[in-house]
């Protein structure tokens, strides 16, 4: 018996989707209407003209229709009826070309007749000699009423409607094609403005830098005294989530002055010249109501290198910049014009956007250290219900790295995880939790794993942990857990440090690739063979090691050089012209090294496990009985374990590679 087929939802879905597409649509559009209708009297004009000039249309289209009354019949049965002497009146429609009969039996019928002719006249004729009534009706508004239908109310309603969704497209109602050149950025009034300095914190050096932009805008001549003139542009570099647009916001908030507000790709647009109309817009109107001051966010969007790449650049892109570049060299210092903006990729922008006199000063807002993850925290947490016995302090040193935006998040997590439990003050164990679902994502509590599973994971875990402490990593404690979350099994070692390590040495970073092959190293003790778990792990390691050989100069065989395309290059012109200065024996000898590097660090991490197995045994058991691993508990398991710290190289003599014969297995 064939199965029956199931009945295709997905074919109602799409319709139902269409339908409700087409909806949405046409009430957006509905909206639009009303908003322009009512905030600019020429569109709502030009909607009035365009519904009379439609009606008129449409009466008057009637009104040239040719007349037909009755039943239409012949010229020879117009003659028939004419001999009979039948017809009581007969009407001549001259711009029709028709003639109406009246017949003595009441009826009505037409018939058409020859523009012009000897028939015609001896018809009429005939008519009047058979006794009819003859009227002639010569139509004289007929040719009028034509011109107007035909030609010029047609060319009117085209006209009024093209204007009016004109109006429609244009935000602002400047109206006409001048709209796709419109400015659509935003600008602040200064009751608007709710962010100041003291909303900001992370950044103190940031925040002093930007506070003479604020003393300038207020009182430019206690520069001018001195004879000092403030920076013209001030650019804001740094990774995605440290805050560049909220200080901008705050500098706005605490200066006196306009704030102006648009991102790079408002700049850009498929018509050619539309960009550079805008940038030059932009700045007249902020020149206009000086003292103020221009953000614009995202500016590699519109300060890209130019010519970069094979092939020709954006002509509309190159065009909206060099205007960029006229326009912030065309003020003085005493303009009252602050231009700022932000970017991650400063790499990537023009050489002729940052030199002296554009934008001449550059601001970096990195990742806060430990202590400005505590004061941003705290920010944050001023306006939550926080346990008085949770330590933010802790919180901050448990995200190393973390982002402005992300410490935002981890408390917002905290808070909606506090609501969802059903108690009012958000503790310790809730912002440790927090902080595993930014990292990580929610916990797969409906992921069952197999208890093999669960050792595989745990083994390597406790693998991290172990060698972690044994090689000398400065750590003040650790958290493991086996708990599945995202697209992990399992997360090891987060690091609690005291402070962040910015400049890291060559026995740092080597520390640090022990420590991440350590997982690796402890499957293979343990099982023989590797799992899939170990991918991250090895991904994170072949890229540090590639890094320590072409980028630190850390390789004895090549020296203390920089080989190959710098980190993060976009350009494919760039690309090319880079690993072409690179020889095939050098990239060989590239992969070896990067080889050699991993391969030691992973036998150092099999050496260090092997003398303190009995400690991983021990807290992968743990770990399978408690599933998480921190605090006291997981420095009493670690408290066992045997210190071999890492051998320093040096440059006179490199030390040998470390391998399963040289490690003490005792």
């Amino acid at each position: 018996m064939a199965p029956q087929r199931k009945p295709k939802k997905n074919v109602i879905v799409q319709r139902q989707s269409a339908s409700y597409k087409l909806r949405r649509s046409l009430g957006a559009f509905g909206t639009a209407v009303r908003k322009t209708v009512f905030k600019d009297p020429i569109a709502l004009f030009l909607l009035i003209a365009a519904i009379t000039i439609a009606s008129t249309f449409f009466s008057l289209l009637g009104k040239i229709e040719p007349s037909s009354p009755g039943r239409q019949v012949t010229l020879t049965q117009v003659a028939e009826l004419t001999a009979q002497k039948q017809i009581t009146r007969a009407e001549l429609l001259d711009e029709d070309n028709r003639i109406v009969l009246t017949t003595a039996t009441g009826e009505t019928v037409w018939a058409a007749f020859p523009a012009s002719g000897a028939s015609t006249s001896s018809l009429l004729s005939r008519l009047t000699t058979a006794g009819a009534s003859v009227d002639v009706n010569q139509q004289v508004a007929k040719p009028t009423n034509r011109i107007l239908v035909q030609f010029l109310l047609p060319i009117l309603l085209l006209v009024s409607l093209f204007a009016f969704f004109m109006r429609l497209s244009d935000d602002d109602g400047s109206g006409g094609i001048a709209s796709f050149s419109a400015l659509n950025g935003t600008r602040k009034k200064k009751t608007e403005r709710s962010v100041t300095f003291a909303n900001v914190a992370g950044n103190s050096e940031a925040l002093a830098e930007l506070k003479e932009i604020r003393d300038f805008l207020d009182d430019p001549t206690k520069y001018a005294s001195m004879g000092a003139s403030a920076p013209k542009g001030v650019l804001l570099v740094g990774p995605p989530g440290t805050g560049k647009t909220l200080i901008a916001r705050a500098v706005a908030g605490e200066a006196d002055a306009e704030f102006f507000s648009m991102s790079g790709s408002d700049f850009v647009e498929s018509l050619v010249g539309v960009g550079a109309a805008r940038v030059r817009s932009l700045f007249a109107q902020a020149r206009a109501v000086a003292p103020a001051i221009i953000f614009i966010d995202e500016l590699d969007a519109a300060g890209r290198k130019r010519g970069a790449g094979i092939g020709q650049g954006n002509d509309e892109r190159e065009q909206t910049l060099n205007q960029l570049l006229v326009e912030m060299d065309g003020f003085g210092g005493d303009a009252g014009i602050v231009v700022m903006a932000a970017t991650n990729r400063p790499d990537i922008l023009d050489d002729a956007l940052l030199r002296p006199g554009r934008f001449d000063r550059q601001v970096t807002i990195d990742v806060p250290d430990v202590h400005g993850r505590y004061d941003i925290l705290s920010l944050h947490a001023q306006s939550k219900p926080i346990d008085p016995e949770a330590d933010l302090n802790e919180v901050a040193k448990l995200c190393p790295g973390f982002s402005g935006a992300e410490l935002a998040n981890v408390i917002n997590e905290a808070a909606l995880l506090t609501v969802r439990e059903g108690r009012t003050l958000i503790d310790q164990k809730t912002l440790e939790e927090a902080i595993d679902r930014v990292v990580s994502g929610p916990a797969k509590k409906s992921h069952v794993l197999t208890a093999e599973e669960l050792w595989v994971i745990a083994i390597h875990e406790a693998s991290h942990a172990v060698v972690t402490r044994a090689v000398g990593q400065t750590i003040s404690a650790q958290k493991l857990s086996i708990v599945a979350r995202g697209r992990t099994m399992g997360t090891a070692a987060h690091m609690l440090v005291d402070k962040d390590q910015v400049v890291r040495q060559e026995p740092d970073l080597r520390r640090e690739l022990i420590s991440v092959l350590a997982g690796a190293a402890g499957e293979q003790l343990e099982f023989g063979v590797l799992s899939t778990g170990v991918h991250d792990d090895l991904h994170a390691a072949t890229s540090l090691a590639r890094a320590m050989v072409t980028a630190y100069g850390m390789s004895p065989k090549l020296g203390p050089v920089t080989i190959g395309e710098r980190q993060g290059e976009v350009f494919l012109g760039a690309q090319v012209q880079e690993m072409g200065q690179v020889s095939p024996d050098t990239l060989n000898l590239i992969d070896s090294e990067t080889e050699r590097f991993v391969n030691e660090s992973i036998a150092h991490a099999r050496g260090v496990l092997t003398t303190n197995w009995g400690s991983v045994r021990e807290v992968a058991t743990a770990l399978l009985e408690h599933e998480t691993l921190s605090g006291m508990g997981l420095e009493a398991l670690l408290s066992g374990v045997t210190s071999m710290p890492l051998v320093a190289r040096t440059a006179a003599a490199a030390a040998p590679a470390v391998d399963d014969a040289t490690v003490d297995h005792s």
